[in-house]
């Protein structure tokens, strides 16, 4: 496993921004399709689709990591709220109520969500109850009302809170799993967390990513009433399970990284989307 493990978390991150940047350009310049779904706009989203997951992985890998946990839910809270303060303004402007603002949600709120109910569940004490909140606003998120749309702002929602619970879950039994493999053969029980703590984490995260797009899918195929059969189509947030290919060439390093790095990977989300909004609006795609 180990000679296979090739990419840090600066190269992750690298391969999901190009994977998102594809994503939004499929939803920018190219149409869905009344009917069917347009075969462009199809691929382009469903490579797309592997960004987030990776995101998730990587907030998760900060959130067990990190000596500044704080800190860094402040940087994602801080660029959440920013992004809705845009989008609240473009739809005051435009005269966009927020159920048609499309600029109202981002995926920051969805990692800040994550991180938080894993931050307050690792305390294993009273505060961990607050790990409900985190929860119910990201159901919330799934819950429209006229005029409003979502009740709470999100882009993933329910399944966002679902994965960091599932990448939570999973992480911690593993851990006790090898702790106690440890105990039983006379060894101290961080031995073998030490020895391939990584390789099984990487693991762990592959199937959790697995069974959350697999739980998904499920729900997804008996709401059309067809739940064991696959079906001609493939909704395309399904595709998001390739992204569990990456986790296991995850070495656990952290790779390049300073404040300059850090400044162009968060900045690079508004500008994108504002540089990409403006050329399809110029080519009359973007009404």
């Amino acid at each position: 496993m180990k000679k296979i493990q090739f990419l840090d978390s600066f190269w992750l991150k690298v391969l999901a921004v190009i994977f998102m940047t594809v994503d939004h350009i499929g939803l920018l310049f190219f149409q869905r399709g009344t009917v069917d779904i347009n075969t462009d706009f199809y691929i382009l989203r469903a490579i797309g689709k592997l960004a987030f997951p990776i995101f998730a992985f990587l907030a998760v890998e900060s959130a067990f990591k990190t000596t500044h946990i704080k800190r860094y839910l402040s940087r994602l809270f801080g660029m959440a709220i920013g992004l809705d303060i845009i989008g609240f303004l473009f739809g005051f402007i435009a005269g966009l109520t927020p159920d048609k603002n499309y600029l109202l949600g981002n995926p920051f709120w969805d990692l800040f969500l994550g991180v938080l109910a894993i931050d307050l569940l690792r305390k294993k004490n009273k505060y961990s109850l607050f790990a409900l909140i985190p929860v119910a606003l990201a159901v919330l998120s799934d819950v429209d009302v006229p005029f409003y749309g979502s009740l709470f702002k999100a882009d993933w929602g329910t399944f966002s809170i679902v994965l960091f619970l599932c990448f939570y879950l999973f992480r911690i039994l593993v851990d006790l799993y090898l702790k106690n493999k440890a105990v039983k053969d006379g060894l101290e029980p961080e031995t073998y967390l030490i020895q391939s703590g990584q390789n099984v984490h990487n693991v762990s995260a592959a199937v959790a990513l697995l069974s959350v797009e697999l739980m998904f899918y499920l729900v997804w195929r008996m709401w059309y009433d067809c739940p064991f059969l696959p079906g001609d189509f493939v909704p395309i947030g399904t595709y998001g399970t390739l992204a569990s290919l990456f986790f296991l060439l995850y070495n656990g390093k952290r790779g390049y990284d300073n404040k300059v790095i850090r400044c162009c990977f968060y900045s690079y989300f508004p500008l994108h989307l504002l540089i990409l909004g403006l050329l399809s609006m110029s080519f009359g795609v973007l009404a």
